[in-house]
């Protein structure tokens, strides 16, 4: 073997240029293939950091088709934690607090949880304790848990941090515990504080959903049998509490399907992708081999002579072909450092996981393993090939030329090439032409040259402090129309595409519908600058003004849809809704506005109602700036001041600019057709010299040949025909080949796209055109080198 080896290096030393070229473009394609194996690996493959992590779920209630997953009313939670296939469950509630007390108030995303949160997931506390089920009940709630990340960041690490006191939302709270570094690390809240259920939450209140739920079922027991008990309970439900929960089902939800989510299916996809441009670029090397292997044709004839038989030489084209591809892999890895760095940076927006995401030891492994299966495939059909020799032609003075058979071999390598070429290039077309008819929709407002700033006043300006939100948002406002730039100043407590509220409502006069059976709008409760400020059209009627507050009369305004689906055949002006936030009062309709796109570009909302702030105050207001052209530096430097001006106990959660929050609703449709749309240009590229690779050496093959047609009278163009009709001929294979699998495999892209079909006649049309134009290019330059042969030259040589 070793003798194998040193013969492998001496062959790459003769031809140094075409090694080097063999081990870059496998770097390449191993490279790719493992930075995005580290991806899957890390957020699909690497076992959650949870003792039996496959015993744990998540659980919620189902209205389909509207709601295919809901969060839970106490109640409800109560009655479904009761299922027997459940041997720990807990509620939960994402609820953010301030830590106040400090220099400067810190917005800190936390969670509500009741005592059996810790034991579903079974992770003993670096420091201290969990939460005690005594301290689940108002009143005794002062305690708190924090996550490894949250104790380094903001308390500095220090050791005695169990059983300091800290002022969370103007509430003392004691530390009583911190979290390992692994544990839920990828998730939003940073702080842990009881549930403790109030009176008002358990009593009369199964309508009102915002509970989230998790478990660790029992020993045995399925996720798809704890969603058929689920199932029965919710059914029990519907018949008990027909107002609330009829139509409401329950389903059960494994946490690694939670965290992935479809992320999986966008991940196995490009992981598909990149592995289909690493066997193009083996086909390339494949051919590339065959060709050198031809001058070797009599080296293989002297060893075959003096008694080596095929398996030796198999044996040493193969040994000649692992070396390549285990540099190729060495150097490989090095770029899948640099390409998993850019995979990141252009990452969706809420991956999961990205934490855990690395060049670890399963990672590494799977480099190892690839760089020895490509060596293998792009070595063994060479190795046979050239290993078939022809002692008495071989070693004729002057022999040259290849085998029919071997011929054969490279023009199937480049059919397959340019299908699996032609394939990735569909793929990246139609995800490129969904994708820009996503960016194309009009979402109802205007995200450009406006910031959204989010605060939550929580702890600090109570909704029951009556006028407080409003006086605070109407400071607050004024501060900002000072700064430079600042055209208009809306707030909002819903921001589409961040969070919604959708709530049940009445229309006057109409008759009341069955218990369970109310329609739904999603809600929003604004101030009169709003509209400008997102550019939310105005169809009829009048949007809110100064004048509409709590002492006048309360009105609303709907959007298009709701017009459209309740006042088909009227003016909806003047009419009155009630909805279901509070104490039934019907609000006279005053406006009709554009529908926003609430749920993401790429889905149906639901009618949508708006309330005055004035009217109906929320404490977690979100102010959107709309300036005059892209926010100045001083502006947003001056937003923090601007309101701790007004409350020096009040955070700003975030500043983000308002076109970056949409951004991160398409960032996964971006992210795929960017990668694909890469990895098929690379394809392409690979496949283009493929072409060429072939058609000059079967040009360099057909010398004598076509020097004979030249001197017997034929044109050059007629020879120029000859070899492009040829090589198009390939190609065309190819292309009709690739065709199929395209439209074979277009179910694997199918769910990825937004009004594209997979057979759009567009994309199939120009990427055909566009390969069959730079296939003819890969072709005309050798063709073009065939038809200036020299007759005289090639007949002497003979």
């Amino acid at each position: 073997m070793l003798s194998d080896l040193r013969l492998a290096l001496r062959q790459m030393g003769k031809s140094p240029g075409q090694a080097l070229a063999i081990i870059l473009v496998l770097a390449l394609g191993i490279g790719a293939n493992t930075a995005l194996f580290s991806v899957v690996f890390g957020v699909i493959l690497r076992p959650l950091p949870y003792p039996q992590p496959e015993r744990i779920v998540n659980f919620g209630e189902t209205n389909l088709p509207q709601f295919p997953r809901f969060s839970l009313s106490p109640p409800n939670y109560l009655d479904f934690a009761k299922a027997k296939s459940f041997e720990s469950v807990a509620a939960v509630q994402n609820q953010s607090f301030n830590l106040l007390g400090r220099e400067e108030p810190v917005r800190i995303a936390g969670a509500k949880v009741s005592p059996d949160f810790f034991r579903v997931y079974g992770t003993q506390p670096l420091l201290g304790r969990w939460l005690l089920p005594e301290e689940d009940a108002e009143g005794k709630d002062n305690t708190v848990v924090l996550t490894y990340g949250i104790w380094q960041r903001v308390f500095g690490g220090v050791a005695d941090i169990v059983g300091q006191r800290v002022n969370l939302s103007g509430q003392v709270m004691t530390v009583v515990g911190v979290m390992p570094q692994e544990w839920r690390r990828d998730t939003r809240p940073e702080i842990y504080v009881p549930m403790a259920f109030s009176k008002a939450d358990l009593e009369d209140n199964r309508g009102a959903h915002y509970i989230g739920a998790t478990a660790r079922l029992k020993p045995g027991v399925t996720t798809e049998q704890a969603t058929a008990e689920l199932a029965t309970i919710a059914a029990a439900l519907a018949q008990q509490y027909p107002g609330s929960n009829k139509g409401w089902s329950a389903k059960a939800f494994s946490l690694i399907d939670d965290t992935v989510g479809d992320v999986r299916r966008i991940l196995f996809t490009l992981l598909g992708a990149v592995g289909c441009v690493l066997l193009i670029a083996c086909a390339n090397i494949a051919n590339l081999l065959l060709a050198r292997a031809t001058g070797r044709t009599r080296e293989f004839a002297v060893r075959a002579a003096v008694g080596a038989d095929r398996a030796r030489l198999v044996r040493q084209l193969l040994t000649e072909s692992l070396a390549l591809s285990v540099l190729g892999g060495a150097l490989g890895l090095l770029l899948a450092h640099w390409g998993l760095k850019a995979l990141l940076a252009i990452a969706p927006a809420g991956l999961p996981r990205v934490s855990e995401i690395g060049l670890n030891g399963g990672v590494l492994a799977f480099n190892a393993g690839i760089a020895v299966l490509t060596g293998l495939a792009f070595g063994l059909i060479p190795a046979w090939q050239s290993s078939r020799v022809n002692l008495v032609e071989a070693l004729k003075d002057g022999a040259r030329g290849t085998s029919s058979s071997r011929h054969l071999v490279r023009q199937g390598l480049v059919v397959g090439e340019v299908a699996l070429c032609f394939i990735l290039l569909i793929g990246a077309g139609l995800l490129i032409r969904s994708f820009d008819k996503l960016q194309a929709l009009d979402i109802g407002f205007d995200p450009t040259d406006a910031t959204l700033v989010a605060i939550n006043m929580a702890g600090v300006q109570r909704a029951q402090d009556g006028q407080g939100p409003v006086n605070f948002v109407n400071q607050v406002t004024e501060k900002i129309r000072g700064l430079p730039g600042v055209k208009y100043v809306g707030v909002t407590h819903t921001v589409p595409q961040i969070g919604d509220w959708v709530l049940t409502f009445e229309i006057d006069g109409r008759p009341k519908p069955a218990e369970g059976e109310e329609p739904n709008c999603n809600y929003y409760s604004v101030t009169p600058d709003y509209f400008p400020a997102m550019k939310v059209r105005l169809l009829r009627g009048r949007v809110f003004n100064e004048q509409d507050t709590a002492k006048t009369t309360m009105v609303g305004l709907i959007s298009e849809k709701f017009a459209k689906q309740y006042f088909p055949n009227e003016d909806p002006i003047g009419k009155r809704v009630s909805v279901s936030n509070g104490p039934t009062k019907m609000r006279e309709i005053v406006g009709v506005v554009a529908d926003v796109k609430q749920y993401g570009v790429d889905q149906q909302g639901l009618p949508q109602f708006y309330d005055s702030f004035y009217q109906k105050p929320f404490n977690s207001p979100n102010f959107v700036i709309r300036t005059d052209g892209p926010a100045l530096a001083p502006m947003l430097q001056a937003l923090r001041p601007a309101v701790f001006a007004v409350d020096k106990d009040q955070p700003v959660s975030s500043i983000r600019p308002l076109a970056a929050v949409i951004a991160d609703g398409i960032s996964r449709q971006r992210f795929t057709a960017t990668l694909l749309g890469l990895f098929a240009a690379i394809a392409l590229l690979i496949a283009a010299v493929g072409i060429y690779g072939v058609m000059s050496y079967t040009v360099s093959q057909r010398t004598n040949e076509l020097g004979v047609r030249l001197a017997l009278g034929a044109q050059p163009l007629g020879v120029l025909g000859l070899v492009l009709r040829q090589g198009m001929g390939i190609v065309g294979l190819g292309l009709l080949l690739g065709a199929a699998g395209a439209l074979a495999l277009g179910r694997v892209v199918e769910s990825l796209l937004f009004q594209t079909s997979v057979r759009d006649p567009l994309v199939f049309a120009g990427i055909a055109a566009a390969f069959a134009l730079i296939a003819l290019l890969a072709c005309w330059l050798p063709a073009r080198r065939a038809a200036k042969v020299d007759p005289m030259v090639a007949l002497r040589s003979e």
